[in-house]
């Protein structure tokens, strides 16, 4: 009997489109976020995240009574597995919004990239038998650290409100990476029953925050002033869809292209986007060493990409041929692990598909 065929590979103009998606997705993500919070003046940055996980919850159950998506049905002990890392993932989403809502989109990107830093100095006090990383990577994230430090040394329009809520956010996001790598609570759990569980389980707690602290309230009114502008429409749509499309735009590139050209795509993003911060949405208030600290910050960033890729890809190779050796010598069991970096340490290289939020 013939085996199946295997699955068509996807042209280049395929692959291309997917890749330009998904990078266009990423970057126009924070700048969408930014046009609601700061030009038109949508202060209330926990009732965008409280609209964005309502708008999920309405598309996914939309899609599952239409047979597009398939998932369980929601049962109390997943929830129970779930809730701590919903709730530290949404609580990092908030506090990036409003570290967004008050710094520069290029200085927020520089705040992000230290999360890697703060998952390594964690792993290092918490879990000292882990084997140390290596010198690339500590390198990368000194130069990562030394950056944001100069930039906020010169930044001109220096918020402490703003870096501290981005500062909160990387601490918040670490914790949610060691957490799911510690205990495993995604482990199982598919796409889309991720997304619903992760709105589903933090919706009630943002809608009483925002309830307790009058955000709701001066949102609603607020919202219906600014609806009478097509362009604030068009934002604030696009602000509530976009976590949801990022997601998307990411899997549909890593099936039509590689996990590679998925990577090459997210440090070419993050550059392209510090690069339209210095002119778009108000720009950045020139100063030398700010430029500096948020170049120096950027080179980092796309060194520990590099470094991280390879050294995953080295393990890999390693595992398959400690593999290969076992089969060779008995004709079975299975290899031992190689090495290399956690996914809490490579800052989120493991799935982690959110419906809400920054990029």
């Amino acid at each position: 009997m013939m085996s199946p065929r295997p699955p068509r590979p996807a042209s280049a103009a395929t692959g291309a489109a997917a890749a330009l998606l998904y990078g266009v997705t990423a970057v126009s993500m924070g700048f969408v976020n930014k046009a609601v919070l700061t030009v038109y003046g949508m202060r209330e940055s926990n009732f965008l995240l409280l609209a964005q996980m309502c708008l999920t919850v309405l598309v996914l159950g939309a899609l599952r009574a239409a047979n597009q998506v398939s998932f369980p049905r929601i049962n109390v002990a997943t929830a129970k597995k779930l809730a701590p890392v919903a709730i530290l993932y949404n609580a990092n989403v908030a506090f990036a919004l409003a570290s967004l809502s008050k710094v520069s989109v290029p200085t927020y990107n520089t705040l992000k990239r230290l999360t890697p830093a703060v998952v390594l100095l964690a792993n290092k006090t918490l879990r000292p038998q882990k084997p140390d990383p290596s010198r690339g990577v500590v390198g990368s994230i000194s130069l990562v650290v030394l950056g944001c430090i100069v930039a906020g040394a010169g930044d001109l329009a220096f918020d402490l409100a703003g870096y501290l809520s981005g500062v909160a956010s990387c601490l918040l996001q670490a914790t949610y990476l060691i957490v799911v790598e510690i205990t495993g609570a995604e482990r199982g759990v598919g796409s889309a029953e991720l997304l619903a569980y992760n709105a589903l389980l933090s919706t009630p707690i943002v809608f009483a925050l925002t309830s307790a602290t009058g955000e709701l309230a001066s949102a609603v009114t607020r919202l219906g002033t600014l609806s009478e502008g097509a362009g604030f429409v068009t934002c604030f749509v696009g602000a509530l869809s976009m976590g949801m499309l990022l997601n998307y735009s990411q899997f549909l590139c890593t099936m039509k292209n590689s996990a590679l050209t998925t990577t090459v795509v997210g440090v070419l993003k993050g550059v392209a986007s510090t690069a339209l911060g210095f002119v778009l949405l108000g720009g950045v208030k020139f100063s030398l060493w700010h430029v500096v600290g948020i170049t120096l910050n950027s080179v980092g960033g796309v060194m520990y990409s590099y470094v991280t890729f390879h050294e995953r890809r080295r393990a890999r190779a390693k595992l398959k041929e400690s593999r290969s050796d076992v089969f060779e010598r008995d004709g079975g069991g299975g290899g031992g692990g190689g090495g290399g970096l956690s996914a809490a340490e490579r800052g989120g290289g493991h799935r982690s598909p959110r419906g809400v939020g920054v990029a």
